[in-house]
């Protein structure tokens, strides 16, 4: 897969290193397209800008769901009761996948209070097809793994094919845009940034590029937003880690007198969203640290496998299903970590029990297809294809 590493290399700002699942996917795309060698394959990229982005998508894929890390959320609604709503607040969502982020940072808007014209979010993402579904507002039901806030549930509403649509005035508040975190230039700088757990797919160069980005687009006093698995250096910027337990927030001090106040409120407000700021050295005006809440088996297992920890997701998943043992995307989850580990038997024995609970799960049938042609089955891997596909155009049908 030489070839393939290097077309990565030169066209994208992903990690170039090819794994067992992109030549899985490769071979597949080949097979489909009629072509017999890599070489004409790698030719086809370079021919078809959509091929290379079905390839981009492959490598990085819209892993996201509404309110991910929900502690994230409950600090940005306390940010923004506390700002001031007479200026327009600023939000972007750096790879925003298929939108279940910018969905969940304009709910947490609406719960505020705030219109369109005082709060707008700019989602980035380099694939048309994500943002074409995030243009919808439309949530899948792959995307509905956590509960969603009270504060939030008003502004969600069920559709007859187990998706939630987001409130048109939500909607209202993003803006699409489609471009590269290897060379986008914001036109403005922004209160809140999202970035969360993009940073895993990337190189090293652009890895470097976005941790100075990020420190550049922010405004003083504002918040950025990241994944557990997310590594960047944050050296040569002003962001500093804040101490919020499973929240992944960082804060851009500004340089001010000790009797302002910064844009999350003043000592005791700062106390309610459990953000501990070094912007003043008084000590009478340390904030407490609130813990967050103990978070759930499942977010634990998950949290786990972004870090590539896969024994203790594997644990926390095994006590998870033995309370709950029809969840279906846990068992999407553990056949994922079986396959990461190479145990391939009790990977299909969990995509197995996912299509048995929920029958239209395209990335279990697809786990199936992959497991069949490893064991050289090309006609049970060709069955659960065909099955695949017709969930596409199923949910498509929406």
């Amino acid at each position: 897969m030489n070839q393939l590493s290097a077309w990565l290399a030169v066209n994208t700002p992903l990690e170039s290193e090819p794994h067992k699942f992109i030549e899985l996917f490769a071979n597949e795309r080949m097979r489909l397209l009629g072509l017999n060698t890599l070489t004409q394959y790698v030719e086809r990229l370079n021919l078809d800008p959509r091929e290379a982005q079905i390839l981009h998508q492959h490598v990085a894929p819209p892993e996201t769901w509404l309110f991910r890390y929900i502690a994230a959320f409950d600090v940005l609604r306390e940010a923004i009761l506390k700002s001031d709503h007479s200026k327009v607040i600023h939000v972007a969502s750096l790879g925003c996948a298929t939108g279940s982020e910018p969905f969940s940072i304009a709910a947490t808007a609406l719960s505020c209070g705030l219109t369109k014209d005082q709060f707008q979010i700019l989602a980035l993402d380099y694939s048309d097809d994500h943002l074409d579904i995030t243009r919808t507002g439309r949530a899948s039901a792959l995307a509905q793994r956590t509960p969603i806030p009270k504060w939030a549930n008003e502004f969600f509403h069920p559709t007859t094919q187990g998706q939630l649509q987001l409130d048109p005035r939500g909607l209202a508040m993003i803006t699409t845009v489609r471009a590269d975190l290897a060379t986008w230039q914001p036109a403005r700088t922004y209160d809140f940034v999202f970035c969360r757990n993009v940073a895993i797919y990337l190189n090293s160069p652009t890895k470097k590029r976005l941790g100075r980005l990020l420190g550049e687009m922010t405004k003083p006093n504002g918040l950025v937003f990241l994944g557990h698995a997310d590594s960047l250096s944050l050296e040569d910027t002003d962001l500093k880690r804040s101490e919020i337990d499973h929240a992944f927030v960082f804060f851009k001090a500004k340089k001010i007198p000790q009797s302002s106040t910064p844009v999350w409120g003043t000592s005791s407000q700062r106390q309610s969203i459990a953000v501990k700021s070094t912007i003043t050295n008084s000590p009478t005006r340390s904030p407490a640290i609130v813990m967050a809440p103990p978070i759930d088996l499942f977010t634990q297992a998950q949290i786990a496998a972004d870090s590539g920890n896969l024994a203790a997701a594997e644990k926390a998943l095994l006590a998870h299903l033995a309370i709950k043992p029809t969840d279906s995307q846990a068992h999407v989850l553990f056949g994922c970590i079986q396959m990461a580990q190479n145990k391939v038997a009790e990977a299909e024995r969990s995509f197995t029990k996912v299509v048995y609970l929920e029958p239209l799960n395209s990335l279990a049938l697809l786990s199936l297809a992959a497991i069949s042609d490893l064991r050289g089955d090309a006609k049970s891997a060709e069955r659960f294809r065909d099955r695949a596909a017709r969930t596409v155009v199923e949910h498509r049908l929406d």
